[in-house]
C-alpha cells in the first residue's frame, strides 16, 4: 500500500520520500517501483519518459528525520496502534508544520494520533487497494482536526491525485467497510437456513447487477482478512447482534479454507477457477432453495439500506458520499440510497 500511495503521488508529479524502520523493506522499494511503472508502461497509463520521471521522483530515506520539510506524510505501517501512535509522535516533532495523515483501514484516527503534537493538523486518509486504480478515497477528521488542513487535504486528493475524497467521521469502519458488512453477514445467515452459496450469488448479479455477490467476495478478499474486519468492527461497536461474526465462516478460517488463495473457501478452486462449492459449506443445509432471487436480493440490499441510514442518522457520512464511496469501493452501478430512491419510485 505504501509503495502504491508513492506511485501514484510521484506519477502525479510529487517529490516523494519513502521511510520504512525495515531495511530489507525500503532495499526492495526501487525494484518494486520498476515492475509497477513498466507494467504502467505496457498497459498505455504512463508515457516511457513520463514513468522514468515519476521513478527519479521517488527517494528512499532511511531516517525518519530526513523527512523533515514534508508539507504532507502518509502512514501506510501495519494496524499496530502502539506502533502507529509512536510513529506520529516522532513525526509532528519532524514535521512541525507539514498535515499527518494515517491510510488505517480499521484504528480509530483519534487514538492513532493521541500522541501527535499539533491534534489539528491530523486526519485519516484511508485509500483503497491499489491506490493507482482505485478513485476512492475516505478521508477521516475526528474532533480535533482543524477545517483547515481537512481543506487542505482534500485540494490535495482531489486536484494534485485526482482521486474522489469523500468525507466521513472517525468511526469503526468508516464508510464502506461499516455499510457493506451486511452484504456479508445477511449472506451466510441466508445459507445457514434458507439457501445455497450459489444462490445468493447469482441472486446478487442477476437481480442486484452487481459484479460479485458475497460469497465469491468474500473468497477473493480472504476470508480471513473479511472475518478480521468484521470482528473489530462489532467489538467496536459495543457487539450489535447484526454484526457478530458468523459462525461458518469462522469454522472455514480455523480449517485454513480462506478462499482462492488457498484454493478452498466457501467455493473450491482449480488454478484459480471455481469448480463448486465447498463440501464443508454444503453439509447440513437444507435442500433446495427457499428463497428466489428477488427476495435474496432484497434482503442484502435491504440490510446495507439500513446501515446506511443509520450513518445518516448518526452524522457520520452523508447520502451522497454513502452512494459514491459504496459504488467506486464495490464497482457497483448504484449506491444504498439510490437503490432505495429506485425501489420508492417503482
Amino acid at each position: 500500500m505504501g509503495a502504491g500511495i508513492a506511485q501514484l503521488c510521484a506519477q502525479s508529479g510529487f517529490s516523494v520520500k519513502v521511510h520504512d524502520a525495515l531495511p530489507a523493506a525500503l532495499a526492495a522499494l526501487p525494484g518494486r517501483l520498476k515492475t509497477a511503472f513498466d507494467t504502467a508502461v505496457l498497459k498505455g497509463k504512463l508515457t516511457t519518459q513520463q514513468a522514468e520521471r515519476a521513478f527519479h521522483s521517488i527517494s528512499a530515506v532511511n531516517d525518519i528525520n530526513d523527512l523533515a520539510g514534508a508539507d504532507l506524510v502518509i502512514e501506510a505501517a501495519p494496524e499496530d496502534l502502539g506502533l502507529k501512535q509512536d510513529l506520529f509522535e516522532k513525526l509532528s516533532e519532524v514535521c512541525p508544520d507539514g498535515l499527518l495523515a494515517t491510510n488505517t483501514s480499521s484504528l480509530s484516527v483519534a487514538d492513532i494520533m493521541k500522541r501527535a503534537k499539533s491534534p489539528e493538523r491530523t486526519l485519516g486518509v484511508h485509500f483503497f487497494n491499489p491506490p493507482v486504480a482505485m478513485k476512492l478515497v475516505e478521508m477521516i477528521r475526528t474532533d480535533r482536526t482543524s477545517p483547515e488542513a481537512f481543506q487542505a487535504a482534500w485540494e490535495f486528493l482531489l486536484m494534485g491525485l485526482r482521486r474522489t475524497p469523500v468525507d466521513v467521521k472517525d468511526v469503526p469502519g468508516f464508510i464502506v467497510n461499516r455499510v457493506m458488512r451486511p452484504y456479508y453477514v445477511t449472506a451466510q445467515r441466508m445459507v445457514n437456513t434458507q439457501t445455497s452459496c450459489a444462490a445468493v450469488d447469482e441472486g446478487a448479479r442477476g437481480i442486484g447487477g452487481v459484479p460479485m455477490g458475497p460469497f465469491e467476495l468474500m473468497d477473493l478478499i480472504g476470508l480471513d482478512t473479511n472475518l478480521a474486519i468484521t470482528t473489530a468492527i462489532y467489538e467496536a461497536l459495543g457487539r450489535p447482534e447484526r454484526f457478530e461474526p458468523p459462525a461458518l465462516q469462522k469454522k472455514l478460517v480455523a480449517a485454513g479454507e480462506l478462499g482462492r488463495k488457498t484454493g478452498k473457501g466457501f467455493y473450491v478452486y482449480d488454478n484459480g477457477k471455481k469448480i463448486g462449492e465447498n463440501p464443508r459449506v454444503i453439509a447440513g443445509l437444507p435442500s433446495g432453495d427457499l428463497l428466489t432471487a428477488k427476495d435474496i436480493w432484497g434482503d442484502l440490499a435491504g440490510a446495507i439500506i439500513l446501515e446506511a441510514e443509520r450513518l445518516v442518522s448518526e452524522g457520520t457520512a452523508g447520502k451522497s458520499d454513502i452512494d459514491t464511496a459504496v459504488k467506486l469501493a464495490m464497482n457497483f452501478s448504484k449506491g444504498p440510497f439510490e437503490w432505495q430512491k429506485e425501489n420508492t419510485a417503482a
